[in-house]
């Protein structure tokens, strides 16, 4: 067994998590190098995809067949696996790896940053590598259930293989070079244990040979040259889901000026003139409806991305013009469910007040019923609690929420303060 337990990587602009995108759009490498790099995670699910990665990287670190269900509580970064997590995520993909690596003659690598040939400073990190006598297992752990991912991905009429699998493959044959040696076959693995699609299978798998390899080198080659080159290529599509660029990308910016030009057809779009043919059909303003609708998607999801970026550097301590970070409104809730049960029966409300689906009704619920009732609930019973922080306007920022650098500075301050105190 080799290990490289994770950590921070250096920026890799043709890493294998974008290989996708650039084969497809060159140009979008240019536009990503201009978004500050602690900007560019796409969500609070990336904490989630970073946490079980880590987790189950310390699973398999240990060589033996350790326990998954250890795990629970436990904080990775900013994110803490559940017993959830452990059930639909850790858990299937742990068991599916540990039958490959109890066979055998096993040998891998956990989390091997390997590099890419022919293309300067391009690297990536590798999964997990596990050979079995003449195969090969590339398999890449995706804790994500938004979108499926596959080994062989649907493209028009053709199916493409997998391009970041294909990256690591050729990175690791090019590193590890005698741990390729000799061997026929090269299974490309997704496991993606949890997926939007109820019934789909966990492993999606596709076996490539080294002629494959070769020319996908050549076509990652031809790409990422054009990606430096003064007029690259411009293409939206399915690859742009998880681009941080998209607020400042043409392809994406464009329905804007389409919206601004969105207009009625004639004759409803001429001003004081009787028609001088009759009114468009149904169906043809049910297509202008669904037109509008598209567009204003592709302007809300600029929208989400300008706020995710925006309360991200807030949160780092950066300053958006005009723009504050502010505790969520307060939610009520009940401080501890067992005691109000019991303390609520004792006044005199049936278990029907209390229990809806086998849920405790809110405290707002039943407060509700008590007054329907002549009842009064507790108020030591329930507790507010703030829903988290939203991005808003300065001026209605009514309870601001400070930045992580403005936090350590008056904490460094206090910490002074203090010891100057104490002196």
């Amino acid at each position: 067994m080799n290990v490289e337990l994770p950590r921070e990587p250096a920026h890799s602009p043709f890493g294998g998590s974008v290989a996708a995108r650039v084969l497809r759009c060159p140009a979008s490498v240019g536009l990503v190098e201009k978004v500050p790099p602690h900007l560019r995670k796409v969500s609070a699910y990336a904490d989630r995809g970073a946490a079980l990665h880590a987790a189950i990287t310390c699973l398999l670190a240990e060589d033996t067949h350790a326990l998954v269900e250890s795990l629970a509580g436990k904080t990775f970064g900013s994110y803490t696996i559940t017993s959830d997590d452990i059930e639909t995520a850790l858990w299937p993909a742990y068991a599916h790896v540990e039958v490959l690596l109890d066979a055998s003659g096993a040998e891998y690598y956990l989390e091997r940053r390997v590099i890419f040939p022919t293309i300067a400073d391009t690297f990536g990190t590798c999964d997990l590598l596990i050979r079995i006598g003449r195969k090969i297992y590339v398999i890449d752990f995706k804790f994500g259930a938004g979108v499926r991912v596959l080994a062989l991905l649907p493209d028009g009429d053709e199916d493409i293989i997998n391009p970041q699998l294909l990256f690591y493959a050729v990175a690791g044959r090019h590193s590890l070079p005698e741990f390729f040696a000799g061997v026929d076959e090269i299974a490309l693995t997704i496991l993606q244990p949890m997926s939007i699609e109820l019934d789909a299978e966990m492993v999606s798998s596709v076996a490539v040979t080294h002629a494959e390899l070769d020319a996908f080198i050549a076509a990652y080659h031809s790409a990422c040259e054009e990606a430096l080159s003064d007029a690259p290529r411009l293409e939206s599509g399915s690859w742009c889901r998880f681009c941080p660029a998209r607020p400042i990308c043409p392809a994406h910016t464009k329905p804007l000026l389409d919206l601004a030009a969105f207009t009625a057809p004639a004759p409803w779009g001429a001003a004081h003139a009787a028609p001088a043919t009759p009114p468009p059909a149904k169906e043809a303003y049910l297509r202008l409806l669904a037109e509008g609708l598209n567009l204003v998607d592709a302007v809300k999801d600029i929208g989400v991305t300008l706020r995710d970026q925006a309360k991200r550097a807030l949160q780092d301590g950066d300053d958006v013009p005009g723009y504050a970070l502010s505790a969520g409104r307060a939610e009520r809730q009940w401080r501890d469910e067992i005691v109000a049960q019991v303390a609520l029966l004792n006044l005199g409300f049936d278990h029907d007040d209390i229990i809806e689906a086998e849920m405790m009704r809110s405290p707002k619920q039943l407060e509700i019923r008590a007054k329907a009732r002549g009842l009064k609930v507790p108020q030591e019973l329930i507790v507010s609690r703030r829903s988290g922080v939203s991005l808003v306007r300065s001026e209605n920022a009514h309870d601001p929420v400070l930045g992580r650098v403005e936090r350590m500075r008056l904490f460094s301050e206090a910490l002074t303060a203090f010891q100057r105190r104490q002196s």
